[in-house]
């Protein structure tokens, strides 16, 4: 008969740590988009477990965007059970502007962390508003020098779904692969852009909100404002995932192939 286990380390979840029973590691990655979790008999084993989670390589591919320090993560782990991981708290409103759609569009984002604000926008020739809402929330987490728990607040649907209910974990497990309605299976659109960010959700403690667009929220205003000025300016970028589709990426995380710049 197995063991049953002591201690539940959640490396990804609502609140990271260290936890004596099943139900109390339920409670943090129940609903918690890529939750990440395990089971052990010994505590040193669960830290160590922990340790790794944190203790993440830079990913190697694609730009990092200078946020000038904006975040830094320690590496120290719990000092008692259920104490929570030490991680910088980070905020992180994104908006997504497209004319014609497919058309010239932009993305908007606007990073928090304690009293210092970066804003970050970028603009391409021909794409399409889910994209551009996507990459937002790319370009925001790519910002962050170090691993950090994020709030991400998005006044797109399709986003915060996609996420919090695993729809992109699903398309990845069967090839990128969706089934539609009648049962069929179709690819699963803006793939590229899913894999970097199930690359990067790997990487911060992440939690995706939705919010009422134009409503007054000053996070989602000031993206959109970011949005709508970078879509109108010269000189677009071209996303070229979009304009000439490479392969899909496989079950691993793949490029997207998108030149993109930022304003700052």
């Amino acid at each position: 008969m197995a063991q049953k286990k002591r201690f539940y380390a959640v490396r990804r979840g609502h609140k990271p740590g260290i936890y004596r029973s099943w139900e109390e590691c339920r409670i943090q990655v129940e609903g918690y988009s890529n939750a990440a979790y395990k089971g052990f008999l010994i505590l040193k084993d669960a830290e160590d477990y922990l340790r790794q989670g944190v203790n993440r390589p830079k990913p190697s591919w694609g730009r990092q965007v200078d946020a000038d320090n904006l975040a830094a993560a320690s590496t120290a782990l719990p000092t008692v059970v259920r104490q929570r991981v030490s991680l910088e708290h980070v905020v992180i409103y994104t908006d997504g502007a497209c004319a014609g759609n497919p058309g010239p569009g932009a993305y908007g984002v606007l990073i928090i962390h304690g009293s210092q604000r970066k804003e970050l926008a970028a603009g391409f020739r021909l794409t399409t508003n889910n994209r551009m809402e996507i990459l937002g929330c790319i370009a925001g987490l790519q910002a962050l020098g170090e691993p950090c728990e994020v709030t991400i607040y998005s006044d797109s649907r399709y986003v915060v779904n996609t996420m919090t209910k695993s729809w992109a974990l699903r398309w990845r497990k069967y090839g990128w692969k969706r089934r539609d309605r009648s049962g069929e299976w179709k690819d699963a659109l803006n793939a590229d852009l899913w894999a970097q960010m199930l690359d990067l959700c790997d990487r911060h403690c992440v939690t995706f909100k939705w919010v009422r667009g134009h409503c007054g929220n000053e996070g989602n205003e000031r993206c959109d404002q970011l949005a709508r000025a970078a879509a109108a300016a010269g000189r677009l970028a071209i996303d070229a995932a979009y304009e000439k589709p490479a392969r899909k990426p496989d079950s691993g995380f793949g490029n997207d192939g998108i030149h993109h710049r930022s304003e700052l």
